[in-house]
């Protein structure tokens, strides 16, 4: 994958200037809902628009070693879904990238991998349009092309 000013210090720190997360990397010591739960009950939260609070039950799934890189994936799509109705879009963009990382983290061809990644690139590219800097948008754009190029 191509090279950018994501790194994973980047990625695992998101959230840290938002007042409605914490660190990516904070975790509970005791994890006390199952897999499918957690994500159950951060949809029934945002359904009641509390944005905030499902942000954190995704964050502490993403972040959870007991978790598949797929399932970190949809997580990481779900946090950024959050942001994007509170209308923080750099958050959003930021979280969508990590989502495309965790797809590179799977098993599987480079052409499959980008095939899935690739409509999520295009939604950070629009999140960066929105709220992001142009830096964002220049390397958002990139990693698109990028993926298409992967994709073909």
């Amino acid at each position: 994958m191509c090279q950018s000013r994501f790194t994973s210090e980047r990625v695992l720190s998101l959230g840290s200037s938002n007042p409605h997360t914490r660190l990516f990397t904070e975790k509970r010591e005791n994890d006390v809902l199952g897999p499918q739960m957690s994500l159950k009950e951060a949809i029934a939260l945002m359904s009641s628009q509390e944005y905030g609070r499902a942000i954190s039950i995704l964050e502490e799934g993403a972040s959870s070693e007991s978790k598949s890189p797929s399932e970190k994936a949809e997580l990481c799509a779900w946090v950024a879904e959050c942001h994007r109705q509170l209308q923080d879009y750099k958050m959003c963009g930021d979280w969508y990238l990590e989502a495309v990382k965790r797809i590179f983290s799977q098993q599987g061809d480079v052409r499959s991998k980008a095939k899935q990644a690739l409509p999520l690139s295009e939604k950070a590219l629009e999140s960066y349009k929105l709220g992001g800097d142009t830096v964002d948008v220049l390397e958002a754009a990139k990693l698109k092309q990028r993926l298409l190029d992967l994709s073909r």
